[in-house]
């Protein structure tokens, strides 16, 4: 059974700034890069090595934007884990990247 989680990040950045970091892949400061499926009409649609996916909406809230992302298609709860460590190390270089803007 394929088990999926979701979670959310606010930054006080434009939509188009955000979505232009998130959906530039080659540019993540992190070891395991996910391939780009698609970035158009709100969502970043990502696929990673393992078969598992994401996908990352975002909407406006005061002073930013929320990134709300779902991780789905993960083989076991073992992963779980590994991947919302992942999903921490990548928030945290976008916000990085953001606050030098």
């Amino acid at each position: 059974m394929a088990i999926a989680f979701k979670l959310q990040e606010d930054f006080e950045s434009g939509l188009g700034q955000l979505f232009s970091i998130l959906s530039d892949v080659s540019s993540w400061v992190v070891f395991d890069r996910p391939r780009l499926i698609s970035a158009k009409n709100g969502e970043v649609r990502l696929a990673f090595e393992d078969n598992s996916r994401a996908v990352i909406s975002f909407e406006i809230i005061e002073g930013g934007v929320r990134a709300n992302i779902v991780h789905e298609l993960i083989s076991d709860e073992a992963q779980v884990k590994a991947k919302q460590l992942y999903w921490s190390e990548v928030m945290a270089g976008m916000h990085r990247r953001l606050d030098r803007i």
